[in-house]
């Protein structure tokens, strides 16, 4: 059997990590992505200090809900309500670079447990759930500036719904 276009283009993609040695060094690159990473581990370590290492004191996140925040204590209380709500872990990571080195986006599977419900959201009575999600981490001088979180929120909402 063939594969299909979409699937060559998109190992392409992913084995290529869309760099161009011109514009940014292999070591930018390393280190960039090693920051994404520790990121993803601190998220599931519930690491907030190494957290607030990692990032700029001026941090924005745009949340899954469309609320932006800014600054390192805003963040921390952020990713804690929404952890109160849903505990999730990230895995099977993928993470694909800019050009420069200054953006990674982390396409991962959130899984986790409804614990408690979240206004707007249905009723939560520990629901589990596995779900595609996707981090878009902006990068300068060796600090997260920017966090933004994705996922298709209709699939997400319709598996808590049961």
């Amino acid at each position: 059997m063939e594969p299909t276009l979409a699937f060559v283009v998109s190992m392409a993609l992913v084995q290529k990590t869309w760099t161009n040695p011109k514009s940014a060094s292999e070591a930018d690159m390393t280190d960039a992505q090693t920051i994404a990473s520790r990121f993803i581990d601190a998220l599931n370590d519930r690491d907030f200090d190494a957290l607030a290492r990692l990032v700029d004191e001026d941090v924005a996140l745009d949340s899954l809900t469309g609320q932006r925040t800014v600054g390192v204590e805003p963040l921390r209380s952020s990713i804690m309500t929404f952890l109160r709500h849903f505990d999730e872990t990230y895995g099977d990571v993928v993470q694909m670079r800019d050009n420069f080195g200054q953006r990674i986006a982390v396409d991962l599977t959130a899984r986790g447990t409804y614990r408690e419900t979240l206004d707007g959201f249905p009723t939560a009575s520990g629901q589990t759930y596995s779900i595609p999600s996707v981090f878009v981490i902006e990068i300068e001088d060796q600090s997260i500036t920017r966090v933004s979180h994705y996922r298709n929120m209709r699939a997400f909402e319709a598996e808590l719904a049961g």
